[in-house]
């Protein structure tokens, strides 16, 4: 089904499918012309997770200063400091349970598959966005039999510039209310950055960067106008690494790791608002055999893949509690820790290595491809 903007409005969501296609649109220079408006709505005085850590730490260097060279005894400023900050860790930010219709890119399999079920079992309607109608399809057979919800299938490569808007105005043509974005879908190569296709470069920056945060200027402006909407950006902890032989991935996960970082401090200005950024490690889907990256160091090691399961749940418990970051597992965030704190020279070599090939020596075991093998689990 193409895209038409004219097509009737519909009040609720109805099962069906859709189809959205690219036509050669570009971006017009117009916003470039006339310029950057410059709007600002700084807001500093808000209780979220980003100063509730700047008091966690001004707290704790104040009971340390004061243990040093005040002669507090230690008693007294750790009860003291325990004090502030005890309430402030437990009881905010408050939690804001997501509501109403989502929308998840990269639907069809691995994390967004499983964020599908995830949010079909908690009691939402769905629009599930992918490439492959087939994959699409048996996604949505799983929700609709096994959780007793809609599903509505748009076929789209996101990966090609325009089809962002083209999404947005279809969803917008059948009269749908997005209240919850899952920027899901993503793209990975690896190898050596100058033997890789142009084309791959290009379609790895779009989706990963042009499109995610398109669809998040889209949908989070139709939030900011109810007042409420909860969006979920999933990034990777290679968001925090310099990484050869994944350069490219790694580099758009960069961007849209500070893309989101900044856009939570932006939405104070939008209490209803929630964003949150969730960075996993190297997760057994079949990203990994896309990419090609079946017999990478990191991908092959016992007990480094993550389950996407897990990983789309601790999404959604951060969502819930209004998070800013969300690292999927404990193993991803002291690797994203460690390689903050080493020197750069470690950081480049350790990169390197965990992205060696190992030639035949071990491989990842193929990632579940049939959703509908998947959904007798359910």
């Amino acid at each position: 089904m193409g895209v038409d903007a004219r097509i009737g409005a519909a009040n609720n969501i109805a099962s069906g499918s859709g189809t959205v296609r690219s036509d050669d649109q570009l971006p017009s220079h117009r916003a470039i012309d006339n310029g950057n408006p410059a709007i600002f709505r700084p807001k500093w005085l808000v209780l979220d997770d980003i100063n509730i850590d700047l008091i966690t730490v001004a707290t704790i260097v104040a009971a340390l200063a004061s243990t040093i060279f005040l002669q507090t005894r230690p008693a007294l400023s750790i009860g003291a400091a325990a004090a502030v900050l005890l309430p402030l860790r437990t009881f905010f930010p408050r939690p804001k349970i997501p509501e109403g219709l989502v929308l998840i890119t990269g639907a069809s399999s691995g994390i967004g598959a499983e964020f599908s079920y995830i949010f079909a079992e908690k009691g939402h309607d769905l629009i599930l966005v992918g490439r492959n109608e087939e994959k699409l399809a048996a996604v949505k057979e799983n929700v609709e039999s096994k959780y007793g919800r809609k599903a509505y299938t748009i076929a789209a490569d996101l990966s090609l510039a325009g089809v962002a808007q083209q999404l947005y105005d279809h969803i917008k043509g059948k009269g749908f209310k997005v209240e919850v974005l899952v920027n899901g879908a993503g793209l990975g190569g690896a190898g050596n950055t100058l033997d890789q296709p142009i084309e791959l470069t290009e379609r790895m920056t779009v989706l990963n960067c042009i499109t995610l945060v398109q669809l998040t200027q889209l949908f989070g402006r139709d939030m900011i106008e109810r007042g409420r909407g909860w969006m979920l950006q999933i990034t990777s902890i290679g968001g925090w690494l310099a990484s050869p032989y994944q350069n490219l991935y790694h580099a758009t996960k960069h961007y849209a790791r500070a893309f989101s970082e900044a856009l939570s401090v932006e939405l104070r200005a939008h209490p209803g608002i929630v964003n949150t950024q969730l960075m996993p490690g190297p997760t057994h889907t079949q990203f990994i055999t896309r990419a090609h990256a079946e017999e990478l160091t990191m991908m092959a090691t016992p007990l480094t893949l993550e389950d996407p399961r897990q990983v789309a749940m601790a999404g959604y418990r951060g969502l819930c509690k209004g998070k800013r970051m969300v690292f999927s597992s404990w193993n991803g965030a002291m690797s994203a820790l460690t390689l903050q704190l080493v020197p750069r020279s470690v950081h480049l070599t350790m990169g390197a290595l965990m992205n060696t090939p190992l030639r035949g020596l071990k491989r990842v075991q193929e990632p579940e491809k049939d959703q509908k093998a998947r959904g007798e689990d359910l």
